[in-house]
């Protein structure tokens, strides 16, 4: 596994031998200036992944964003399906985060799928 990112904000690490990313959000991100590598993170962590990827996302302990957060999800969603992510799970636990990643993801066409549960979530990645 490698880390490209741990900070208060997110984790974001790659699993070469899996050809996954694992990104962990953390809170509230109060402006896009919380997260000022965020899209250069995924640029170096989308460099380690060979299309066909998977990406966990756990947003089990994030707050709603406001617009200007939620417009960098947004491009970051794009780099992801670009790179060519053939699934994503997302974990919540808040409904209302789940609401406004939903939100994001329905604008991109990520293909992704909420869970609760993280082994069913990479169950669901490895099948």
């Amino acid at each position: 596994m490698i880390t490209i990112a741990e900070n208060e904000q997110y984790s974001l690490k790659v699993d070469i031998t899996k050809n996954r990313a694992f990104l962990k959000i953390y809170g509230f991100w109060r402006n896009k200036e919380d997260i000022p590598g965020y899209l250069e993170d995924w640029d170096e962590a989308l460099k380690k992944l060979d299309g066909g990827f998977t990406l966990l996302t756990d947003a089990s302990e994030m707050v709603i964003h406001p617009g200007d957060v939620r417009d960098v999800h947004s491009k970051a969603q794009d780099k992801i399906i670009k790179a060519g992510v053939k699934k994503v799970a997302e974990l919540h636990k808040e409904s209302i985060s789940e609401m406004q990643l939903d939100g994001v993801s329905n604008e991109s066409g990520m293909p992704k799928m909420n869970f609760k549960d993280k082994e069913e979530a990479l169950k669901w990645l490895d099948a």
